[in-house]
Parts: C-alpha cells; sequence; structure tokens
C-alpha cells in the first residue's frame, strides 16, 4: 500500500508540473515540496495521478506478463521522456512487461534482446498512445486505426519503401494481420 501512495504521489507530482508549466532549477527539499502540496488545490493533481495509476495497473493486469522496471537514468531531454509500459513479444525469451521512460526503456531493449516486436504505450497526462517496433531496423510494423480497420484494412509487419525498390518483391515479404499476434511468430525469421 505504501508502494502505491509513493507512485500516487510522484505521478501527482509530474501532473501538476506539467500543468502548470513549472520548472524548479533544483531538486526541492521535503519541507519546501510538503508547502506545495499540502494545499486544497492540490487534491486535484491527486485524484488525476490516482485515475493514471488506476489505468497503468489495469493495463499490466490484462497483460499478466512478468514486469521488469527500468531506472531512470536522471538524463533529461525531449526526446524519449515520455513514461511507457513495453509489451515485448520474443522469440527466446517469451513475453513480458519493460516499465520505465521510452528512452531507457528502448537502450534496454537493444542492449539485451534479439528478435522480438514490441509496443510501446506512452502516457502523458492520462492519456496514452500506441507505437509498434521490430528489432531490424529496416522492418516496421504499420498499425491501422479502428476506423481503416472497419474499411478492411489490415496491419502490415513489412521492409520499409525505400530498403525494397521492387514493390513485387516487398508485396512478397509483407505479412497481414487483423490484430497484431501476442507471440512470436515463425514467418519473422525470414527477415
Amino acid at each position: 500500500m505504501e508502494d502505491k501512495n509513493l507512485e500516487v504521489e510522484k505521478i501527482a507530482w509530474q501532473v501538476f508540473l506539467n500543468n502548470t508549466g513549472l520548472h524548479f532549477t533544483r531538486e526541492l527539499t521535503p519541507e519546501e515540496k510538503k508547502q506545495v502540496t499540502n494545499v486544497e488545490s492540490y487534491a486535484y493533481y491527486r485524484v488525476q495521478a490516482e485515475k493514471i495509476y488506476e489505468k497503468k495497473q489495469r493495463a499490466l493486469l490484462n497483460k499478466k506478463y512478468p514486469a521488469i522496471d527500468i531506472l531512470s537514468d536522471g538524463k533529461r531531454g525531449m526526446s524519449g521522456g515520455a513514461y511507457c509500459l513495453c509489451f515485448v513479444y520474443s522469440k527466446y525469451n517469451g513475453n513480458f512487461v519493460l516499465k520505465g521512460y521510452m528512452r531507457e526503456v528502448e537502450e534496454y531493449l537493444k542492449k539485451n534482446y534479439t528478435h522480438y516486436f514490441c509496443n510501446y504505450s506512452l502516457w502523458h497526462r492520462g492519456q496514452s498512445r500506441d507505437i509498434w517496433h521490430f528489432w531490424k531496423k529496416e522492418i516496421a510494423i504499420f498499425d491501422v486505426s479502428i476506423k481503416e480497420r472497419r474499411k478492411g484494412k489490415k496491419t502490415e509487419v513489412r521492409p520499409y519503401m525505400d530498403s525494397e525498390p521492387n514493390k513485387e518483391i516487398l508485396k512478397a515479404k509483407t505479412f497481414n494481420f487483423k490484430r497484431l499476434p501476442k507471440r512470436w511468430i515463425p514467418e519473422f525469421d525470414n527477415f
């Protein structure tokens, strides 16, 4: 329970900073932080943080994969700064979830694994978006929206257009899926 409260407080503080646009040049002391958070209006950010925390927990429980926490290295920057849940479907290591900030999660995956595809579920201000990624750089996963899926379009796993100039060879190397499976597919070994 204490871990949940600490996580909710971290999320509330981040939501507070994002919504107000505040940026501190140094880390606040616990007393200074308490002065900011012990006001009535800060309850709104705790409620928002509680909702975000519950969404993340539901996402993890629905998959029931082993979760690995990736610690932040503390480097600041715009690139890779979104919190993500990365659902990895691996040939050799099975399915698992990586939790952390996108840059650190990507570095961890590239360093420790091959033969996988994954879904980065990025979280910011209570909203999420998904990015599919294949372990080889020249292969891409082109997901379609729900609206396009209803029209009959399918998710494609194929090389990028510029890496294969012949369209017929490209078409032969393309796999179409109504929905991507939640496991490694032996045909992906041919890439």
